[in-house]
C-alpha cells in the first residue's frame, strides 16, 4: 500500500472510530468495527486490481472527505430537483436524512413502512436489519467503506399484496465539497407487492466549473418476495468534479420481477454496480443503463447477474456516449448455476464515440454450468456512420444538429423500457438536457 493510500485508510478508519464513539446501537458499532478491520488490511484498490484496471482512484485517495454534517439549504433548492409527477418524497442532504424537506413518514399509504436509520430501532430486527448480508459486502471496497462510515439511510418495507401507484422519490443532494455522503438503504418488497422507486443523485451547484467535489457512497439492498415487482430508476447528475459510488445488492424470490434503469450523467469518476441474485423459479429481471461521459470523466457501470433456479429470464441493454477524453467502462457477468435449466439471458452493450480521444473498455461475460439454456452477450463500439450524417445534411440539417439527433436517438433506447410514463419522460428530459449541455 502506498503512503498516500495508507494515509487515506488511516483517515477513514479514524473517522469510523469517531462515529463509533456516538450513542449508536451495538449492532451498528459492531458492523463498523468489522469494516474497519477489512479496510485497514485491504485498503483501496489500484489499477493492479483487474476490477479497477480502468477506473483510477489516484485523486480520490488524496482527498480526505469528512462527515461534518449537512449544509443549510432552502425549499427552493429542493424544488429545483423535484420531478413533475406526484411522488412520496425523501430527501438526504450530504448523506443525512432531512426531515424538514421530506414528506411525513407517518402518513404513508397502508402497508408501507419507512424509517430512517436513526429510528431503525422501531423496526423488526432493529438497526441490524439495515445490513443483513455482510459477507457479500466484504469483497466490494466501497461497500466496506460504506459500512465503516455507517451513519444514515432508510428502511423501506412494503407489505404483501400492497401496490403503490405513486413512486417513492429519493433525492440525494450534494452541497459540500469536503463531504462524503455515506448512505445505507434497505428495501423489502413482500409477496405480491409492487413499487416504483426513483432515486436522483444531484449537486446543488451544477455549474461544470464549480469547485464542488463531494463524494457519494451508497449501498442499496433490495429484497423481492415471491411475485413481487420493483421498478427502480436511478439518475445521477452530480457535479463534474465529484465522485459517485453505488453498490446495489438485489435478491429475487420466485416469480418476482425487477426492472432497473441507471442514467450515469455526472461526476468525474462514477461507478455503479448491480449485484443481482435470481434465487427463485421463473424470476424476471431487466437492467438497462444510459451513460454520457465527456471532459475527462470516467463512467463505470457494472452488472453481476446470477441465475440460480429454473426458467429465469434476464435482459440488459447498456449504452454509452463518450466525447472529448472521457473513459467508459462496462463490465457485465451472466452466471448460470447448474440448477438454472431453461435460463434465458441476454446482455447487450453498445457505445458511441464522438471523439478520437474517447475510450471505451467493455467486458461482457457468460459463465454457464447448466446445459439447457439460451444465453447471449454482445458489445459494439464505434463512431457515427458518415452516411447517416450525410443523409440528414442532404435534407438541410446542419452537421452539428445531425450529430445531435443521431446521438439522442441512440441514447434513448434503454429508457424506453421504463413503464411509468411520467418517470420515463423525466428521465429522457435529463438525458436530452445533458446532451444539450455537452454541445453548448
Amino acid at each position: 500500500m502506498s503512503p498516500v493510500a495508507r494515509q487515506a485508510v488511516a483517515h477513514y478508519v479514524g473517522l469510523s472510530q469517531t462515529l463509533n464513539q456516538q450513542q449508536d446501537s451495538s449492532s451498528v458499532q459492531t458492523a463498523r468495527a468489522h469494516a474497519q478491520g477489512i479496510l485497514a488490511n485491504a485498503g483501496f484498490p489500484t489499477q493492479r486490481d483487474e476490477a479497477w484496471q480502468y477506473t483510477k482512484l489516484t485523486e480520490f485517495v488524496k482527498t480526505h472527505f469528512t462527515m461534518a454534517g449537512a449544509s443549510h439549504i432552502t425549499e427552493q433548492d429542493v424544488q429545483k430537483f423535484m420531478p413533475p409527477y406526484p411522488v412520496t418524497k425523501l430527501v438526504f442532504v450530504d448523506g443525512w436524512f432531512s426531515e424538514r424537506f421530506s414528506d411525513d413518514l407517518v402518513d404513508l399509504p397502508r402497508g408501507v413502512t419507512i424509517e430512517t436509520m436513526r429510528d431503525a430501532e422501531s423496526i423488526s430486527g432493529g438497526a441490524a436489519a439495515l445490513f443483513n448480508h455482510q459477507r457479500a459486502f466484504d469483497v466490494e471496497p466501497f461497500a466496506v467503506l460504506n459500512t465503516a462510515l455507517l451513519a444514515d439511510g432508510y428502511y423501506l418495507q412494503v407489505a404483501r399484496h400492497t401496490c403503490l401507484e405513486q413512486p417513492i422519490f429519493v433525492l440525494y443532494l450534494q452541497t459540500r465539497h469536503d463531504q462524503i455522503a455515506n448512505v445505507r438503504n434497505r428495501v423489502i418488497i413482500e409477496e405480491n407487492a409492487q413499487i416504483t422507486l426513483v432515486e436522483h443523485y444531484a449537486s446543488l451547484n451544477t455549474d461544470a466549473l464549480a469547485t464542488v467535489s463531494g463524494c457519494t457512497n451508497v449501498v442499496n439492498e433490495l429484497t423481492l418476495g415471491e411475485s413481487a415487482q420493483c421498478h427502480q430508476v436511478i439518475v445521477q447528475t452530480q457535479n463534474h468534479s465529484s465522485y459517485y459510488f453505488n453498490n446495489q445488492f438485489i435478491y429475487q424470490a420466485a416469480k418476482s420481477q425487477f426492472f432497473g434503469f441507471y442514467a450515469g450523467l455526472g461526476s468525474v469518476t462514477s461507478r455503479h454496480q448491480n449485484h443481482l441474485w435470481m434465487n427463485g423459479e421463473r424470476v424476471e429481471s431487466s437492467q438497462n443503463s444510459a451513460c454520457i461521459g465527456r471532459a475527462g470523466q470516467t463512467v463505470d457501470s457494472r452488472t453481476d447477474t446470477q441465475h440460480n433456479q429454473t426458467w429465469g429470464t434476464s435482459r440488459q441493454l447498456h449504452k454509452f456516449v463518450l466525447d472529448d477524453t472521457a473513459i467508459g467502462v462496462f463490465d457485465g457477468m451472466i452466471k448460470v448455476d447448474r440448477l438454472a435449466q431453461k435460463t434465458d439471458g441476454q446482455m447487450d452493450n453498445k457505445n458511441l464515440l464522438l471523439s478520437n480521444a474517447a475510450k471505451m473498455d467493455s467486458k461482457p461475460k457468460l459463465e454457464i454450468y447448466a446445459d439447457d439454456v439460451k444465453c447471449s452477450h454482445g458489445s459494439a463500439t464505434g463512431q457515427i456512420n458518415p452516411e447517416q450524417i450525410f443523409y440528414l445534411q442532404a435534407r438541410g440539417i446542419a452537421r452539428a444538429q445531425a450529430v445531435h439527433m443521431i446521438t439522442q436517438a441512440f441514447l434513448m433506447e434503454p429508457a424506453e423500457a421504463i413503464v411509468h410514463a411520467g418517470v420515463r419522460h423525466w428521465v429522457m428530459d435529463w438525458l436530452t438536457k445533458t446532451l444539450n449541455d455537452s454541445n453548448a
